[in-house]
């Protein structure tokens, strides 16, 4: 029974999602009273069934659940979804919304669609510091997800602006600066969470895996954080404007999902479980 319940839960979570984002849709092109009152709760709603379908999916199985590349495009997923809720009660501001939530769509449908019922069971899997490992890692995903929405929205006002047109994007967005302030926020929380990842898998591999540096999946991660270093520290001596380093975020977010699913399903390695 329960793990009917889960499988119905992974059906479920996308389509809830995709709900989501039409309702926040209605908010950003019409302004439709009923998204106005509904697109808030109905998140909530189901980010919170979201936690309790993964925080099941933990208890059911004995383990932190990130032990395939389902469970992690999940976590992925909500982790992107809660740093939104977040931003929107900081910053009462729904306008990106529905752009932050249709890429948390994505992960999510990628995650029920490689959905596996038997999850491997291996002893690290319950190991706590691996477990903090995952975690930076897949935080630092997240924030780079958001970054890369806010980067999208960045760019598509600034050719809107230099263009001179009054598009869909016009008076309904923050202003640039504050696009550009929010992603940055965002590449910088997740290039410390990676770098945690980081040296924290570092330590770990050294004790078990000797030729841990040819792991297809260590490189495209050191690849992916060379990828945002170098677009923040261009950023930081003044080399790259906000258009240079929102083409360096969405650059990442295809960084991002090539290490999390292309190497997964075709190179596997150390990391074939994840």
């Amino acid at each position: 029974m329960q793990q009917i319940v889960l499988s119905a839960a992974n059906i479920l979570l996308p389509l809830a999602y995709l709900m989501v984002a039409i309702d926040y849709a209605f908010l950003f092109f019409a302004a439709h009273p009923v998204a106005v009152k509904t697109a808030t709760p109905a998140l909530r709603w189901t980010v919170a069934l979201h936690l309790s379908y993964l925080v099941a999916l933990g208890v059911r199985h004995g383990q932190f659940p990130f032990a395939t590349l389902s469970q992690a495009l999940s976590v992925v997923a909500l982790a992107t979804a809660v740093v939104y809720v977040f931003v929107e009660w900081r910053g009462r501001e729904r306008s990106t919304g529905f752009w932050i939530l249709s890429l948390v769509f994505l992960f999510q449908l990628l995650s029920s669609l490689l959905f596996h019922p038997r999850p491997p069971d291996r002893a690290i899997f319950h190991n706590p510091f691996f477990a903090f490992h995952v975690a930076l890692a897949l935080l630092g995903y997240a924030a780079f997800v958001v970054a890369a929405g806010y980067a999208f929205l960045f760019l598509q006002l600034y050719r809107d602006l230099k263009a001179g047109r009054f598009s869909t994007f016009f008076g309904k967005l923050p202003p640039l600066e504050v696009l550009e302030r929010m992603m940055l926020g965002a590449l910088m929380a997740g290039f410390v969470a990676l770098t945690g990842a980081l040296v924290t898998g570092a330590l770990w591999a050294q004790q078990i895996y000797a030729n841990w540096l040819h792991d297809p999946k260590i490189l495209a991660t050191l690849a992916t954080w060379a990828i945002y270093g170098v677009a923040l520290l261009l950023r930081r001596l003044r080399r790259w404007q906000g258009r240079q380093t929102a083409l360096a975020s969405l650059a990442g977010l295809c960084a991002i999902l090539f290490s999390l699913v292309a190497v997964n399903l075709f190179l596997t390695g150390f990391h074939g479980f994840l």
